[in-house]
């Protein structure tokens, strides 16, 4: 069995895993498709991904369940699927993991604001967090990862959901917007990295950092700021570059030697935690 997340991060180096949903659109899965339904509907496709990243050396597979939750899933009228969805996305990624890899549940934002801005109240999004959390846990992942989160007050209602159903460890992981190089984003929440940090280290988290958006040179300024602020172990999930339109499709154009120079770089400013975000693929890693 692997020791607890928590632990490890602080003795050493962790090499997370990378992208899941531009991996499954280079196996041919358009984009109109519910990349989260496919753990029921396509399981091998998963399977093969995770497979490929455990071959690659990583160390923490991340369930295909980004946008497993209630409000992401009904536009595809699978909003009754999210037991369903996030139970086969736990298993897919422990029968690759085994007990010797760390299976990390992911949960992304709702894809809606918070009230006022939205129509969403915050206990609404408590609500649709805490269902998909006590899924994943129930399940048996490791721990909890929630990812590429911009608004700190809806951060704050899934790290509380996650808190709320179980005692597994929680790792937060917010994204800055690339059009910005100042890193302050939205005047409604004024996040910086040393802000989100101040914030985020008070909930009583494993790990805490930053993920896609902004390509591994950009992160690079923000983990060096977050570490800068915290003993609380950083991890780092850059994108791979910024995509490019090419022809209609989206692509990341990224090298894998470019990707490893950065994760060194990242480790040189306090990473502790690498892996990929939108782009990456097993090769990279």
């Amino acid at each position: 069995m692997v020791q607890p997340i928590a632990e490890a991060l602080r003795e050493r180096l962790i090499l997370f895993d990378g992208a899941m949903g531009s991996e499954i659109y280079r196996r041919g899965v358009f984009i109109n498709r519910c990349f989260d339904a496919l753990n029921v509907q396509r399981p091998e496709i998963v399977e093969d991904i995770h497979t490929a990243y455990r071959n690659a050396g990583a160390e923490v597979l991340t369930t295909n369940t980004f946008g497993a939750n209630q409000m992401r899933l009904a536009p595809f009228g699978l909003s009754d699927k999210v037991e369903e969805i996030n139970t086969a996305a736990v298993q897919l990624a422990r029968g690759v993991a085994g007990d010797d890899m760390w299976v990390a549940g992911s949960m992304g934002p709702l894809g809606v604001p918070l009230r006022p801005v939205g129509k969403i109240t915050p206990g609404e999004a408590f609500a649709l967090f805490r269902q998909q959390a006590k899924v994943l846990a129930d399940n048996g992942v490791d721990f909890i990862i929630l990812e590429t989160f911009a608004d700190l007050n809806v951060l704050w209602q899934a790290g509380r959901a996650g808190k709320s159903v179980c005692d597994l460890p929680i790792i937060t992981s917010v994204t800055f917007p690339p059009e910005r190089p100042d890193l302050e984003i939205r005047a409604s929440t004024l996040m910086t990295p040393e802000s989100a940090v101040k914030t985020i280290a008070a909930w009583n988290v494993a790990a805490l950092g930053a993920n896609c958006s902004m390509g591994p040179k950009g992160l690079l300024e923000i983990v060096r700021r977050m570490s800068s602020v915290t003993d609380l172990p950083i991890v780092a999930m850059p994108n791979a570059g910024m995509p490019q339109t090419v022809e209609s499709r989206t692509l990341f154009l990224a090298s894998p030697e470019y990707m490893a120079e950065n994760a060194r770089r990242l480790a040189q400013v306090g990473a502790r935690g690498i892996g990929g975000g939108c782009g990456t693929t097993p090769e990279m890693i």
